[in-house]
């Protein structure tokens, strides 16, 4: 009934119109930022936005957000949705013809940009800091403008599940866990280290860890060590042990459909909020509970949770990049994104099903919203939020993006290691030691040698 409910309303107050996408996603096969850029339109009543959204979601956000924009004040808006965000940044820039607005979840990466040169400041006022929550307005330390606006939030630290029933804690047999993710595979593999690393040291060390104060080898406070050997613990165990869920993780993608494949007979996924748009015909179905009680990892300390989000920012400086900035970042719009289901259908290319509410950084998107809209599980992701002790952005996002890709890297090399590591003997050889320091010391050793100028964040918990 309650499917039946959300398509009468979708079907009544969303209206469908169909854009071809100008430029198709060129970048995909990208190998270098020398390569050729799309030409950007540069005329003052037109924009060209990129951003990470594709297929549904960006059907959603060219329908809910950017045909309003049009509307309402006369602007032509070319969205391109990719993957290979980073790549045509850069690769635009160097043609001399970058887009106008780009939107993309890694903080680290745009504070990059910034130390490139690459990036407008934004005006004064054009988000309302007031009603933000911290952890979305975080910036690099001696950075005084504001150059980026968050447009999304998502919370993290949740396990999804069918049903509205917890679930006991389970080992890995029970999991859906899949690393697999194009360009950026291994990110399943830092969320897991991130969150029991939050769970088992908190937000302090968590941060300092974060903002390059805490070394990934330190001898001295081994947070980060210790949160990687659970999750290898944790990984190489359930039935059949010998790495057997370890190995499947790595050939699995994290978007597929896990918790109604009958195949993969699982039950539990550490996801994002975000997860339920990898289920657009099923979401309503899901439930889900805090992470803490169910890593593998001591009591928790606290309610903390990890969050991401999406920002925006201005790569070629006019007024009208400047107002669909503010338009993005309203309140108004942040609501609209929140209280409104995309319908899709067959016809359209997209599989049958609706696209979940988005969630915002906004206080002013409250719970009500998400209840109004029968929607029980968004209003209870909306108070988690509220209620929790601290909310701490994803730290491979606020990373460097070589360090980012570093620690992607080394979560998926890691869970082919033989595990546990055998006891070292005395001898030379690395199958007689345990891999895990050395390879904290590899990640350490590039961070040491990043620019004396690499941005840092000083905080990144609220």
């Amino acid at each position: 009934m309650r499917a039946a409910a959300h398509r009468a309303r979708a079907r009544a107050g969303v209206r469908f119109r169909i854009r071809a996408v100008l430029t198709g996603l060129l970048l995909l096969g990208l190998s270098g930022t020398a390569a050729c850029a799309p030409d950007f339109p540069a005329e003052g009543d037109q924009l060209t936005v990129i951003g990470p959204w594709t297929g549904v979601e960006e059907k959603a956000f060219r329908e809910q957000v950017l045909d309003v924009f049009e509307e309402e004040h006369g602007i032509t808006v070319h969205y391109e949705g990719t993957t290979a965000i980073h790549e045509l940044i850069l690769s635009s820039t160097l043609a001399g013809d970058p887009p106008d607005i780009a939107i993309q979840s890694g903080l680290g990466e745009l504070a990059d940009y910034h130390r490139r040169g690459l990036l407008q400041e934004l005006p004064p006022g054009i988000v309302d800091e007031a009603n933000q929550r911290a952890a979305w307005l975080s910036q690099p330390s001696g950075m005084p403008s504001r150059y980026w606006v968050p447009v999304k939030a998502d919370l993290k630290s949740i396990v999804w599940h069918r049903g509205d029933a917890p679930p006991d804690r389970a080992d890995v047999s029970e999991w859906c866990i899949g690393m697999l993710s194009d360009a950026t595979s291994g990110w399943p593999g830092s969320d897991w280290i991130e969150d029991i690393l939050l769970q088992q040291a908190g937000p302090q060390v968590y941060e300092d860890w974060a903002s390059r104060e805490l070394a990934w080898d330190d001898e001295e406070n081994e947070a980060v060590a210790t949160a990687w050997r659970t999750w290898l613990d944790f990984m190489h165990g359930g039935d059949g042990g010998a790495g057997k869920y370890a190995e499947e993780a790595l050939t699995t993608d994290a978007r597929d459909r896990l918790l109604f494949d009958d195949k993969a007979a699982c039950a539990l996924e550490h996801q994002g909020s975000f997860a339920r748009t990898f289920y657009p015909d099923r979401w309503f179905g899901l439930d889900f509970t805090p992470s803490a009680g169910l890593l593998p990892a001591n009591p928790p300390r606290g309610d903390y949770h990890v969050v991401s989000g999406d920002f925006a920012v201005m790569l070629r400086e006019s007024d009208e990049a400047e107002l669909l900035l503010e338009f993005l970042a309203s309140e108004e719009i942040q609501r609209l994104r929140a209280a409104t289901f995309e319908a899709t259908s067959e016809e359209d290319g997209d599989e049958a099903g609706l696209l979940p509410p988005s969630f915002s950084a906004d206080r002013r998107v409250t719970d009500e919203l998400y209840t109004r809209n029968d929607d029980p599980v968004g209003a209870r992701i909306v108070r988690e939020l509220d209620g929790a002790d601290a909310l701490c952005l994803d730290a491979s996002d606020v990373m460097p993006p070589v360090i980012r890709r570093v620690f992607h890297e080394a979560a998926l090399e890691s869970l082919a290691w033989p595990w546990p590591p055998p006891a070292e003997t005395p001898g030379p050889g690395p199958e007689q030691q345990d891999p895990l320091p050395a390879k904290l010391a590899d990640i350490q050793r590039v961070q040491d040698e990043l620019p004396g100028d690499t941005p840092r964040f000083d905080s990144v918990c609220g």
